[in-house]
């Protein structure tokens, strides 16, 4: 084997280290498959799309989701089905550009609930429905779980951070004239005939907005090939998939610290790219030993398609993405900097955050195989990035599609590893779902309660500790302080396991199962919907505002402390107050530029409640309750937690 051959090797297995395994990027694409199908219903799918949904994680990488609706559909003139029961459009391509439309109402106006009639414009004397009417009615419906989505952002929902997109999407059954030839245009090997026969069997998507500075613009609904991108990236080799996550890298650690050009190429652009290297490159060519002359094909192409302002859209050409992107000066900027980039090769990444230690990295120590224990803890940290929509209601028609799904699709063991701790977590949030409803009846609250208990004994076997700390929770509720506390005895002890777990060799850790690891990983959360029937007292001004979600050792030490308070044991609620001082200590040591500090607000609060119940019992601190409320105010930048309300009313 050559030098060249040794150094690209030798970096991708580094890039399997820092970005990914197959195996790890396999278990992310399935545990947000998994997740999808959790949070569909009969009249509606979600769909994760967007760096994460395709496997990687990387600097930058938010949550984007795509709502889709069955209850509306899309047709092309003279394509409708006249038996279909759902709402009917007719995409209008008239003086629009390409990748464009509008969709014209093909059902009587009189007929739609008034909350469709207030998306519904006239144009040329017909009736429209328009993009921008239709995201501030969802806005406006406030839908309970969108609470957090309350800002939009071109064309999805966002919440107040910006971290995470939610695009509600209208769908066309059929391949549109628009692309039909992308169906048969000359291509070597990729993709395939029985890929490209698939993808077109899924139609395509239309998402609300309209090409900028047209005078329809907000009339107009991008056409959306999201699924089609998917299924193409899933059909990727390793080697493509980490090229294109290195392009991810060069232009958010490296190119976007020049402020000039900062946002001017984004992800979609070099997804676009590596759609058209890979069709017109034989496959033999991306493998492992041939990782970085792949690469630096891909940036002499992007290099290429900037100077001449070109990049035509995959799917439908006639739309040039490049079309008045640039100025001569940040062109210009651009170009140099990719050049230099090029010339310098991979050293170049010596400036990222994420991959910085190429050169000190051992090749001894580069092994492309990842152990059971990462894959795990893959699976588990997508759950926790799903949170924002878990809220959703769980109905019998869920759990019985992930079980039929289980018992009938799912081939591999990792399969039936993710789909079975989904459908644990289900169970667990159920009863965190439900609102409160009077139940006077005596008879009736028994029922609930064990049919609630059966639930959340389901539930446990989620994690190590969330389903524990719930279960806890539970019987805290319910004013059995004395059998929380064993259940959270036990639960704590879980923490000490993983800590011993984590010495043992990555050898011993490939002969466990997964499910059996899965139950000794303690970083999962905590989640209570908004208005959670089951939701602590003490937090209830943060759940009527938001769901919340909370560190499970955290919440666990703060119930530990709530039953030993109304036991009036002293000693154990001191105890579990220096056991939250070490969880907020070792969060002031964290750069929450870095992590998730929203995540830690709640630590801070219930820290303060706690200590604010001490005072109650005539024992008193150093620390005063209104200094952590002034840390977790500090990081609530959007104000979506009770710090800065109960800042104020603790001074």
């Amino acid at each position: 084997m050559s030098h060249s051959n040794k150094e690209s090797l030798h970096f991708y297995k580094y890039l399997n280290q820092k970005i990914g395994s197959v195996e790890v990027v396999r278990a992310r694409r399935l545990s947000f498959i998994f997740s999808d199908l959790a949070c569909s219903e009969k009249e509606t799918y979600i769909m994760t799309i967007g760096s994460r949904g395709e496997g990687l994680d990387v600097k930058g990488s938010d949550l984007d989701l795509m709502y889709i609706s069955s209850l509306f559909v899309v047709y092309e003139p003279g394509k409708n089905d006249v038996k279909d029961q759902r709402l009917q459009f007719f995409m209008d391509i008239e003086d629009t550009s390409p990748c464009f439309t509008h969709l014209r109402l093909n059902t009587m106006f009189d007929n739609l609930s008034y909350f469709v009639q207030q998306m519904i414009q006239q144009h040329r004397g017909e009736n429209f429905i328009s993009s921008e009417l239709y995201k501030s009615q969802l806005l406006k419906e406030n839908i309970d779980f969108l609470s957090m989505l309350n800002n939009i952002h071109g064309p999805c929902l966002t919440d107040c951070s910006g971290k995470g997109d939610l695009a509600f999407c209208l769908k066309c059954d059929q391949w549109v004239t628009q692309a039909k030839s992308w169906i048969s245009r000359p291509r070597s090997t990729w993709p395939p005939p029985g890929l490209i026969s698939k993808i077109t069997s899924y139609g395509v998507l239309f998402v609300p907005i309209g090409n900028k500075g047209s005078i329809t613009e907000h009339l107009q609904w991008r056409i959306s090939f999201s699924v089609a991108e998917k299924i193409l990236i899933y059909s990727f080799s390793h080697t493509q998939l980490l090229c294109y996550a290195l392009l991810k890298i060069l232009v958010k650690e490296i190119i976007d610290k020049n402020q000039v050009v900062k946002g001017l190429l984004c992800s979609y652009f070099l997804k676009t790219l590596l759609f058209w290297i890979s069709e017109e490159t034989e496959t033999s060519v991306w493998r492992p030993d041939n990782f970085i002359p792949c690469f630096m094909a891909c940036l002499q192409r992007l290099i290429y398609c900037i100077e001449y302002s070109t990049l035509l859209h995959y799917f439908i050409p006639d739309n040039n993405l490049f079309y008045l992107r640039f100025n001569s000066k940040n062109q210009n900027t651009l170009i140099n900097i990719l050049k230099n980039s090029y010339q310098t090769g991979i050293q170049i990444f010596s400036a990222s955050e994420t991959i910085h230690d190429y050169r000190r990295f051992p090749c001894e120590t580069t092994r492309s195989v990842c152990g059971n224990m990462t894959v795990m803890k893959t699976v588990m940290n997508q759950q926790d990035l799903y949170s924002p929509v878990s809220f959703m209601p769980t109905t019998n028609f869920i759990i019985s599609c992930m079980l039929y799904t289980l018992l009938h699709h799912c081939k591999t063991e990792l399969s039936r590893c993710i789909l079975t701790l989904l459908i644990s977590y289900e169970y667990q949030r159920i009863p965190l779902k439900l609102t409160h409803i009077d139940n006077p009846n005596n008879k009736q609250r028994y029922k609930i309660y064990k049919h609630n208990l059966s639930q959340l004994l389901v539930g446990v076997n989620s994690d190590a500790v969330s389903g524990w700390a719930i279960l806890a929770f539970f019987f805290y509720c319910h004013k059995h302080y004395l059998k929380s506390k064993d259940i959270i005895n036990y639960t704590l002890t879980k923490f000490t396991i993983e800590s011993t777990l984590s010495k043992i060799t990555l050898r011993h850790t490939q002969k466990l199962k997964r499910m059996s690891l899965s139950k000794t990983i303690t970083n999962s959360n905590v989640l209570f919907a908004q208005n959670s029937l089951l939701s602590p007292a003490e937090l209830n001004t943060d759940v009527m505002k938001y769901p919340i979600i909370l560190q499970s050792l955290t919440f666990t030490h703060f119930i530990h402390f709530l039953c030993s308070y109304h036991l009036e044991d002293l000693e154990s609620c001191i105890h579990c107050a220096k056991q939250l001082n070490a969880i907020v200590f070792d969060n002031q040591q964290l750069d929450h530029t870095k992590y998730a500090g929203e995540l830690f607000v709640f630590d801070y609060i219930l820290f303060g409640i706690v200590l604010q119940m001490l005072r109650v019992l005539g024992y008193g601190c150093d620390l005063l309750p209104s200094a952590l409320f002034r840390q977790a105010a500090d990081i609530d930048k959007f104000n979506i937690t009770s710090a800065a309300f109960r800042l104020h009313h603790s001074t």
